[in-house]
């Protein structure tokens, strides 16, 4: 091993700026975290606070709110990550499909749009069209099927789908890139021999195409699983009213209510190192899952 140091020392050198780099912003602060253990005080700081072990994650887990705000949470993560990919995927797959060039990059083009807008116009966008005063219930009123307008941001029933279909129309575009390159990378003897054999269009898609982008489907699913407790914070945020407080808040919006709006930091850093975890245990676990079904993981 040493030997391969030396052997490798210029390179070794180069890497160096960027290890210490990284060691000062992704690691250092992650001392900041025995706060949740503290009675945090700005002018004490984490050095003279008092500890109090685990008091703050107690009063987290006996929180009437918090089963309330698990099960919002990984219900919009899983409805996001379920379809979200789902629509990705379908997309890629219709996209391979055009053979006019210009037509597709075209296309590709008015996909990526809505990623690179913020999610505050994004936001704005959706209630303006889904508002009391928007514009599908202008254009429902004004063909007969209603008499009133309907409240579409204000039921509790539709509050995760209108997210749901939200997320996708924002980043269905930019998260087909990568199944894009992944059906790109298959060779094309591999589709003129089943053209050859007799076999469609669906059933090169199904029998072909599908079944070579599986490990990239499984690696991303097995990345973006550890994102599933966090939820969103800036949609929610957004997107919430007072008549979908039941449905529509989550860890990060009430991490930010308590522990920024509240001056609550240390009961914030708890939670958040809870979802920290829990993140860390959901990848390993989905991981091991799909190493043991489909032969496919990180590690």
């Amino acid at each position: 091993m040493w030997r391969e140091f030396k052997r490798q020392k210029n390179l070794q050198l180069v890497m160096v700026p960027v290890a210490l780099w990284a060691i000062a912003i992704f690691y250092l602060p992650m001392l900041g975290n025995v706060i949740a253990f503290q009675d945090y005080e700005v002018y004490t700081g984490f050095i003279h606070s008092p500890w109090v072990g685990l008091k703050h994650f107690i009063a987290f887990f006996t929180n009437r709110f918090t089963p309330l705000l698990i099960r919002n949470t990984l219900a919009m993560s899983l409805m996001s990550l379920v379809f979200g990919t789902f629509a990705a995927i379908l997309f890629a797959l219709l996209l391979n499909e055009i053979r006019r060039l210009g037509f597709k990059r075209v296309i590709q083009t008015i996909s990526y749009l809505p990623y690179f807008v913020s999610m505050a116009v994004c936001a704005n966008l959706f209630v303006q069209l889904l508002g009391r005063i928007g514009a599908v219930n202008d254009m429902l009123i004004g063909a007969g099927l209603m008499r009133e307008p309907f409240p579409f941001l204000e039921k509790p029933g539709l509050f995760w789908g209108i997210l749901t279909l939200q997320g996708i129309w924002k980043n269905v575009g930019w998260n087909a890139i990568i199944y894009l390159a992944a059906i790109s990378s298959i060779p094309d003897e591999i589709f003129e021999a089943a053209y050859i054999d007799g076999a469609g269009r669906f059933r090169r898609v199904w029998s072909i195409t599908l079944p070579s982008i599986m490990p990239t489907i499984a690696v991303l699913l097995i990345m973006n699983s550890g994102y599933l407790i966090m939820g969103g914070f800036e949609q929610q945020l957004l997107m919430f009213n007072p008549m979908v407080i039941d449905v529509g808040e989550v860890l990060q919006t009430y991490i930010y209510k308590r522990g920024i709006s509240g001056a609550q930091y240390s009961f914030a850093a708890a939670v958040g190192l809870f979802q920290s975890a829990v993140s860390i245990l959901i990848i390993l676990l989905v991981n091991r899952a799909s190493k043991q079904l489909a032969d496919i993981a990180l590690w």
